[in-house]
């Protein structure tokens, strides 16, 4: 299972939220599968637990790809009692050190650190442009989520230590060796560790850990058969949906926020700059647009030029899309506001709508169903972990002997096998 320590986008992974924000939230945007589910029985936080880890720091940005419609605003319910034991809801958080433990797993410590590490890297580029109250509607399902994944981590950590799995340092120092090539701009591995927080025994931990799991996922799934031609072909024939190509569109921009910004004249003052900034790209044909975005734009994008990589309808704001769709390629369009500022959009690339052939996608289909058959038997070998397994939080009553544990959140759907381990 990944569980990296540092979230470093690749280029074409949605490297700007601002344009890919929707009008609603919703905790259920953000789940994200791991090796596999994150159980079914898993344990449910006790009160306040997630609350007092401090991790509540950061807006969120949720894509329109992801979210369900927004529902209607109910009324105000009235405040539900406390649990028993809760703090009051207004209590102050407590101060918790890095090696303070959260929470043990069959004696196996998790402490703020690892819940930390893991909620900036599974959701910290998310959380840049949300409003606290509607961070605050998505937070606690966040949370739990985080420290389910945690919970599941260390189940596996654990299972592969009984079954021997070792990882020498000459496979450790590989997969760095792999890392430190991907590191861009020519940065050696220390000064990108250092820059984000992170030291390379740390890194060197997660490593280990990672491919210690990933051997046991190897050893279980070891005897999952590749599925048959003829249960692949029947797959392709009643999934047509699944194998239809949607158009799309690979665009760069630049944004001139207006985010807070409610005098009349100072979004004048915005709209202008963000005129003059095309008549200049125009003036030099679209040629300086990488530029041009590394030095004006208000989009995290910018550090790629502007590049939002490819994506289809539904997934950016309406007048964005409507935008970028109508566009020739090459073209430097008219400015485009939405609720985030005034985008000006430069199209590189279009893609049709059309089927894929069979004997097109047969290799990867193939491929899909046998990580999704060696999904289920890995969920199967998890589960009779967690039925095993003691959960507690440090300084709570230990569980009645035989007690099932609270339902969680509906797990996400099992995803494919997962890549070679990586850190960053």
């Amino acid at each position: 299972m990944e569980i990296p320590v540092v979230d470093h986008p690749d280029p074409g992974d949605t490297p700007c939220d601002s344009a890919k924000i929707a009008a609603t939230t919703s905790a259920t945007a953000f789940t994200r599968p791991s090796l596999v589910d994150p159980m079914k029985n898993t344990t449910t936080l006790l009160p306040g637990l997630a609350t007092v880890l401090g991790l509540g720091f950061m807006p969120l940005a949720i894509t329109a790809q992801d979210a369900p419609p927004a529902p209607k605003s109910p009324e105000a319910p009235a405040a539900a009692p406390s649990a028993p034991g809760a703090a009051p809801a207004n209590a102050e958080r407590p101060q918790l050190k890095e090696t303070d433990v959260v929470l043990e797993v069959d004696g196996t410590a998790i402490t703020v650190l690892d819940v930390r590490e893991l909620f900036t890297a599974r959701y910290g580029r998310q959380f840049e442009s949300m409003p606290a109250e509607q961070r605050a509607m998505v937070e606690p399902q966040v949370q739990q989520m985080v420290m389910n994944e945690l919970i599941q981590k260390t189940l596996l950590i654990n299972a592969a230590d009984k079954e021997g799995m070792k990882v020498s340092p000459e496979e450790v120092e590989t997969s760095l060796k792999e890392i430190a090539a991907k590191i861009p701009d020519g940065a050696s591995l220390e000064e990108f560790a250092k820059n984000a927080g992170v030291s390379l025994d740390r890194i060197r931990q997660q490593i280990s850990t990672d491919t210690k799991v990933r051997k046991l996922y190897e050893k279980v799934t070891a005897d999952v058969a590749t599925p048959a031609e003829a249960d692949v072909k029947k797959y392709f024939d009643e999934h047509p949906e699944e194998f239809e190509q949607k158009a799309s569109v690979e665009a760069s921009h630049i944004l001139i926020s207006t985010q807070g910004i409610e005098d009349p004249a100072q979004l004048a003052a915005k709209e202008k700059i963000a005129k003059e900034l095309r008549t200049e790209l125009i003036a030099k044909k679209g040629e300086n647009f990488a530029e041009m975005a590394g030095l004006h734009s208000d989009c995290p994008s910018k550090a790629q030029g502007g590049d939002l990589g490819e994506f289809e309808k539904g997934q950016m704001v309406p007048a964005f899309e409507t935008a970028a769709f109508s566009q020739e390629v090459g073209v430097i369009g008219e400015t485009v506001k939405t609720d985030f500022g005034y985008h000006i959009i430069k199209v590189s690339g279009k893609k049709e709508a059309k089927t894929l052939a069979y004997a097109n996608v047969k290799e990867d289909l193939t491929k899909t169903l046998l990580d999704q058959a060696k999904s289920e038997k890995m969920n199967a070998f998890v589960e009779g972990l967690r039925e095993k397994a003691k959960i507690k939080q440090p300084g709570a009553p230990d569980a009645p002997e035989g007690a099932a544990a609270p339902a969680a959140p509906e797990a996400p759907k099992a995803p494919a096998a997962p890549e070679k381990p990586e850190a960053l």
